[in-house]
């Protein structure tokens, strides 16, 4: 060989070292392990497991919490990028998917299990079969991104580093976004846990007002790939430094603009035992309990927010007693008060899940996003008598119209949610531009000491920065709080007690940019996706 050529590969191998990935410049035992052998499926399941780690509580307790989502994601990444088939990819996207959720979602059997008194195996297989359902969108992923990988082969396998980093930085971000954005309405939809939120705790998180949601998860996804993509190390820190100062001076703009004075808040929260808490004889003891804990607040607030479904019994069965000497007090004393109730619409024989404004303009919104299996059961004759859970009294509400005139509260319009209703962001920026504030409603007493209360509030506040409105959210135990237009914390109550939580909201006005176009962009991307994939030639 020739001293001429011998220099031209080492040269070329010089070249080839500095536009290998990150990773890729792991020794070849790492990488191996990694991608091959029975261990890399287990790694497959703990990334998975880990991911949940960056939500909250976690990151509400340090921060940095957040900043661990991207190992576990550079990790799978890495491993979906390198399957040798598109069943070794589904399967990996699947595992990965089972402990994603058998972490995030392990609430569901507290659910069942305690509030339910579901025996724990017919808990654990109902948490296990939904666990498995919503894992199938991440194996899903694992497929097409093979499929993706695969029509781009030959271009990779020439080491074509623009065909490599195509695939890393477009592709894989979007393919992952499509199907964050397909489990929000898939069967009602379930967007939960979707990795942008981490962000809501760091300089990041300036980018929701922006592109929402789904942007944050293709920032998070694109980061992630920012590690597997064939570039120089320089440019890696670059772009990340661009992203973080970019976000931070982000961070500075007020997207809306406030209007008229701040309204003072007193947020009731009754922590009616969930296990006797539709029992008839418990009924007066929570009337009297939640007249009580307000009884000291009707002079010195504006608004008293009761929580979802504070008093179980239908409205009308109290409308001319209970509920009309509340609104005169609510009258007498300028107060307005805020509560969830069941309704009944006899016309119709239906009954909802609710809230209305005593003392003030009276409305009802009804409830849109029924949750499955808990306000409603599918196939309901068949599956009713397996599991008490699925017989208790709000497992059977109706859906209210998907367009209702907004509730107004101090003569302002508000967004009103109820229960989960504020995790689908589509629905809630739909409202927002005639609204001046946000209301959510919950009770998340279901869940008892689990994740879900602090994942709930993690997700209300991400709307609360998307929209730079205030939120009140009051919940039945815990966590009730107000919510400033940044997604900051106010103030905030504690769980698992009877309390008051005082505040202030500022009602504001104008539009984000995400109201403006909302999901949009997602749609976009996955069309224009398509187009650039019928150009790519094997």
């Amino acid at each position: 060989m020739s001293a001429q050529h011998v220099e031209k590969k080492s040269q070329t191998d010089i070249a080839d070292r500095q536009t290998r990935s990150l990773v890729e410049r792991l020794p070849e035992s790492w990488q191996n392990i990694i991608k091959k052998g029975p261990l890399s499926w287990w790694l497959a399941l703990i990334c998975g497991v880990l991911v949940p780690l960056a939500f909250a509580p976690f990151n509400t307790y340090n921060s940095l919490f957040s900043y661990l989502l991207f190992l576990p994601l550079t990790v799978f990444l890495f491993q979906l990028l390198h399957t040798d088939s598109a069943k070794e990819a589904f399967f990996k996207g699947w595992l990965f998917g089972i402990g994603l959720f058998a972490v995030g979602v392990s609430w569901l059997y507290v659910a069942i299990h305690d509030f339910g008194a579901a025996h724990w195996s017919l808990a654990g297989i109902f948490t296990g079969l939904f666990i498995a359902f919503l894992a199938l969108l991440y194996a899903l992923l694992g497929w097409s991104l093979f499929k993706v990988k695969n029509r781009l082969k030959s271009r990779i396998n020439e080491q074509n580093n623009s065909a490599q980093n195509r695939l890393v930085l477009f592709y894989l971000p979007v393919l992952w976004v499509v199907f964050e954005w397909i489990r929000g309405w898939l069967l009602t939809g379930f967007p939960w846990i979707l990795v942008g939120y981490p962000l809501i705790e760091t300089p990041l998180s300036a980018y929701a007002p922006i592109f929402g949601i789904f942007g944050l998860s293709f920032l998070v996804v694109f980061i992630s790939a920012l590690l597997l993509a064939r570039i120089k190390p320089l440019s890696i820190i670059l772009t990340l430094s661009i992203l973080i100062g970019v976000g931070s001076l982000l961070g500075e703009i007020q997207w809306s603009e406030t209007q008229g004075k701040p309204l003072s808040v007193a947020l009731i929260q009754g922590n009616v035992n969930q296990l006797i808490k539709w029992d008839r004889w418990q009924l007066e003891k929570t009337k009297q309990k939640y007249v009580s804990l307000s009884q000291d607040q009707w002079q010195t607030n504006d608004i008293i927010v009761w929580p979802e479904n504070a008093i179980p019994t239908f409205y009308y069965k109290l409308q001319n007693s209970f509920y009309h000497h509340l609104a005169l007090q609510a009258r007498q004393t300028q107060t307005e008060l805020i509560t969830g109730l069941p309704v009944f619409d006899e016309e119709k024989t239906q009954y909802y899940n609710a809230m209305t404004n005593l003392g003030g303009i009276q409305g009802f919104y009804h409830k849109t996003h029924l949750v499955p299996f808990g306000e409603y059961v599918p196939l309901a004759s068949l599956i009713r008598g397996w599991i008490q859970f699925f017989n208790l009294p709000m497992s059977g509400f109706s859906a209210g119209e998907s367009e209702q005139e907004l509730i107004e509260i101090k003569g302002y319009k508000v967004v009103v949610t109820l229960c989960y209703e504020d995790v689908f962001a589509q629905d809630v920026i739909r409202q927002i531009p005639q609204a001046q504030f946000m209301l959510n409603l919950s009770n998340n007493g279901w869940y008892g000491n689990s994740f879900a209360p602090h994942q709930h509030l993690e997700m209300a506040r991400m709307r609360a920065l998307e929209t730079s409105r205030e939120l009140i959210r009051s919940t039945t135990s815990g966590i009730s709080a107000l919510v400033d237009s940044k997604g900051q914390i106010m103030v905030q109550g504690p769980q698992f007690e009877a309390a008051v939580v005082n505040g202030k909201i500022q009602p504001r006005t104008g539009i984000t940019p995400y109201v403006f176009w909302g999901n949009y962009p997602v749609l976009i991307l996955f069309i224009l996706t398509g187009l650039l994939l019928t150009r790519e030639k094997y």
